[in-house]
């Protein structure tokens, strides 16, 4: 198992490893009784009872830790979890499906859609934490790999020091770009620049205060995010990123950059600050989009003249390594999955993980007493006033999740810490992350499968209750084409789709629905002055139809939203005199210019050929 390359090799090994030593005692790591129970009763009413009873009972009792069945003793280091388990998740995954996809009338779509919301918001999300750790953060590539081959990648990603590198690079990337980014970028992936004579460094040591130019990370950032926004990236894929930064000043406490708590910053520029480690690189300041789309620092001082230093940021890990109370507070994320790579807390993990594993349960719970002893002093020093130099803060943080993955570094990995690492070393720190993770693959889709599930459910649903109020042709939203993961939009993070990407989007917007509006591809009516006569009597039906009511694109303003909506007019051409082949549409101002208008935009006449637009329209 340890040399194994692929999954199906590591998978045949561990099958013949559990027939040939078979656990047993697993009825009391979980309530095996409550399960049984559950699924009979499952069973008993997806036969007997309406929809309507089925999802009233399902949504009474429906938890992730039914009956500890998510217990890490019970899962880990196993090929398939029990077989009453894997039975219980999949009769209720095929309950959800047969709720989402049911035509029963007396169970709409709307009560279908608010039960499924209501549940997912109960049963909680799943985030990926990457952990700090300087070039052994590498590791990440191979958690993540597994995890995006076999569709269990979560929608939440963390990350702080060199976890937000590779968690801001899958953020921001389709699923067709991730596979392209393993297959062929990979070896671009370089942390520092390069260190240069000793002159050199120590120029930058008394210069900036820092052995490595952060310069270098900018620019492969900038290039791999393709300095996207924070909203711009949750816009364009549906996942939430956040990356955690510490202030440099010594009263300011860490913060958790994302689409909610900072929309405009720049994923490079937090990246970056998150990385500048004290004496590896200097503090950075943040930087963002203003509404125009410049790039401008992020809290600047008001007044130019302002004699303030600009604030800057430093290492996320030093105080906020795995930011899981921000999480749950922000995305109601209730399980996390961690891969951890500090050098200062993976070595102590792996240490109880092979206690546990060869000297039995009792040794395993006296290393986690031993744990817990040293956090407890370090607690006490920090509260008696000696932060050590912000040394107590990193030994009194949480390091483990519910699902735990710890890179098994060796010696040569950490005499490599601060150099960037070759390509061969790049590809086994993947294969030491894609073995890892292999050992956690079961419980993950054991303890993700039901919350997949439910997202897959609610998209579906929602797809449907929007279905029938939509025109034959939908006027696009602008949105990237890959917003979708896989055939079905992917869920946002509180449910509701995002209406813009960027501040300039308010501008350009109405302007990019009238140039999609003029392009359609509609069948040529000649025009004739009967036909102008008659204001427009008839033309073909391949057009775009809106109904009276309908609302288009709704566009935010400082305070508040403006909401565009259809009002009936007659689409009036107006020929030339003389000349009846050239016409001039004149838009209606309450039609479609009404986002424009609060932008500052003019609403022109605008001439269009006769063979380009039907000589009759109307906008409804």
């Amino acid at each position: 198992m340890r040399c194994a390359l692929t999954y199906e090799d590591w998978g045949r090994a561990a099958a013949m490893l559990e027939k040939e030593a078979p656990r047993s005692g697993d009825g009391a790591l979980y309530d095996e009784e409550l399960i049984r129970s559950k699924l009979i009763e499952l069973r008993h009413r997806r036969r007997n009872s309406s929809l309507k009873d089925m999802a009233f009972f399902l949504r009474s009792d429906l938890f992730r830790n039914l009956g500890n069945m998510c217990n890490p003793k019970l899962l880990d280091g196993r090929l398939q979890v029990p077989k009453l388990v894997d039975e219980y998740i999949t009769e209720v995954s095929g309950l959800l499906k047969m709720i989402s996809k049911s035509n029963c009338e007396e169970f709409t779509v709307e009560e279908r859609l608010d039960l499924v919301q209501e549940t997912r918001h109960a049963f909680g999300r799943t985030a990926l934490v990457l952990s700090g750790g300087s070039t052994l953060a590498a590791f990440h590539l191979g958690v993540v790999k597994v995890l995006v081959d076999h569709k269990l990648l979560p929608r939440v990603l963390a990350g702080s020091s060199a976890g937000s590198i590779i968690s801001a690079v899958i953020a921001t990337k389709s699923r067709a770009e991730i596979a392209s980014f393993f297959d062929n970028s990979l070896p671009t992936v370089k942390f520092f620049d390069r260190l240069g004579g000793a002159m050199a460094v120590f120029r930058r040591v008394m210069t900036r205060g820092a052995i490595h130019d952060i310069r270098h990370l900018q620019r492969l950032m900038m290039e791999m995010t393709q300095c996207m926004t924070f909203q711009e990236a949750f816009d364009r894929t549906g996942r939430v990123l956040a990356i955690t930064v510490c202030s440099a000043r010594n009263n300011e406490p860490a913060r958790c950059l994302n689409h909610l708590t900072a929309p405009n910053v720049l994923i490079w520029s937090a990246v970056t600050a998150s990385c500048a480690f004290p004496g590896l690189f200097e503090a950075q300041q943040l930087m963002s989009k203003d509404r125009e789309g410049n790039v401008v620092p992020y809290q600047a001082p008001l007044f130019k003249t302002s004699s303030a230093p600009p604030r800057r940021w430093r290492d996320g890990s030093l105080e906020s390594d795995l930011p899981m109370i921000q999480l749950k507070e922000l995305f109601n994320v209730n399980h996390f999955i961690v891969s951890q790579t500090n050098p200062h807390i993976a070595p102590w993990l792996r240490v109880k993980e092979i206690v546990r594993g060869y000297a039995g349960d009792f040794p395993g719970k006296l290393a986690n007493v031993f744990e817990m002893e040293v956090k407890h002093r370090f607690s006490q020093l920090l509260e008696l006033g000696f932060p050590l130099r912000g040394l107590t803060k990193l030994f009194t943080q949480d390091w483990e999740g519910d699902i735990t993955i710890v890179m098994p570094a060796t010696l040569a990995q950490y005499s490599k810490i601060i150099v960037n690492p070759s390509y061969m070393e790049l590809k086994m720190a993947l294969n030491q992350g894609s073995r890892r993770t292999w050992e956690k693959l079961s419980a993950i889709r054991a303890t993700c499968a039901i919350e997949f599930a439910l997202d897959e459910c609610f998209v579906r649903l929602d797809n449907a209750q929007r279905r029938p109020s939509l025109p034959m042709k939908k006027i696009p939203t602008f949105f990237e084409e890959d917003i979708l993961a896989d055939s079905l939009p992917s869920p946002k993070a509180d449910g509701q789709t995002a209406l813009w990407k960027t501040p300039q989007d308010r501008n350009t917007t109405p302007r990019r629905l009238a140039k999609f509006v003029q392009e359609l591809d509609i069948a040529s009516v000649k025009a004739t002055p009967s036909l102008i006569k008659d204001k427009m009597a008839s033309f073909k039906p391949n057009s775009l139809l809106l109904a009276e009511g309908d609302l288009l694109q709704p566009e935010k303003i400082e305070n508040g939203f403006v909401l565009s909506v259809v009002k009936k007019e007659d689409y009036v051409l107006t020929p030339k005199p003389g000349n009846f082949d050239e016409c001039r549409v004149l838009y209606p101002e309450t039609g479609m210019g009404s986002s424009s208008s609060e932008c500052g935009d003019e609403d022109e006449a605008v001439p269009i050929d006769r063979e380009d637009v039907p000589k009759t329209k109307t906008y409804d």
